[in-house]
């Protein structure tokens, strides 16, 4: 991996493809003898580091890391799918099966059963002056969660990627009241860096952060005008609306995934619409 550094502590390590999915962009955290890094990817072979940090449990960012005796910490409304097999297939809807396997062999997953948790703006102290505070950023998943470094001034806001495409809130533990109220307090923040985990950034002129998360932010929007048109037109059932542009356009790319992501936000979108 490309490791660019980003302020004085803080180090991202570039990923293939500019770390869109399957790949990412991790952070490593050095202050005094101590480094902390935030996330796994498919790109990290080692883990030089003495904590890990976890934004939230999906497949592309716990890569490997049953193969590891470091630390791993992640916030503790998402431990019990990074601990069980099951309960991560649960949590995201992955089918049983060949989907299920594969997925599992890509990613190494293997259950962190030694992994513990953190809460909502917890400050971890890496030393040297230098100290992380958890950003609770739920909505993606029930505890996703972004990092504010200082005294750098980065902020990694993990999976709100800011890509136009929008959010993602499919899984059991995605609220849609939570993503609005994530977005909102990361237009609050002021930081000297903004890193994401996937495609976009790192920003350094915060006028081009504020505007590509209010275009990622729009989406939400775009998607319940398209599902109220839907609905105009006599489909009353996210089953109904599936396929026709509420999340993937049509005649796009569709993942093996896209069926169940898209049913499950209009089903969200639907219940906050009642």
């Amino acid at each position: 991996m490309e490791e660019v550094r980003l302020s004085e502590h803080v180090v991202v390590l570039r990923g293939s493809g500019g770390g869109a999915y399957p790949h990412g962009n991790p952070l490593r955290v050095t202050g005094g003898q101590t480094t902390v890094q935030l996330d796994s990817s498919l790109d990290c072979t080692r883990w030089p580091a003495d904590l890990l940090l976890l934004s939230h449990y999906h497949e592309d960012h716990v890569v490997g890391l049953g193969e590891t005796d470091v630390p791993v910490a992640v916030h503790h409304r998402d431990l019990p799918a990074v601990a069980d097999w099951d309960t991560f297939r649960r949590y995201m809807n992955v089918p049983d099966g060949l989907v299920g396997e594969e997925l599992r062999r890509e990613f190494r997953w293997s259950p962190l059963t030694r992994a513990t948790a953190f809460d909502d703006d917890e400050v971890i102290d890496v030393g040297g002056g230098v100290t992380i505070r958890v950003v609770p950023l739920p909505g993606h998943t029930g505890g996703h969660c972004g990092f504010f470094i200082e005294p750098d001034g980065v902020f990694f806001l993990a999976d709100v990627d800011l890509m136009s495409f929008g959010p993602v809130y499919a899984d059991l533990d995605s609220r849609l009241p939570e993503v609005r109220a994530s977005l909102a307090r990361c237009a609050e923040i002021d930081a000297a860096v903004y890193a994401t985990f996937h495609h976009k950034g790192p920003y350094l002129d915060r006028a081009d952060y504020l505007r590509d998360l209010a275009a990622h932010t729009a989406a939400l929007g775009a998607r319940e005008d398209r599902i109220r048109a839907l609905l105009d037109e006599g489909h009353t059932t996210a089953g109904e609306m599936l396929g026709r542009g509420v999340v993937y356009r049509v005649g796009g790319r569709r993942p093996w995934y896209a069926d169940a992501v898209e049913e499950a936000t209009i089903e969200r979108h639907l219940a906050e619409m009642s």
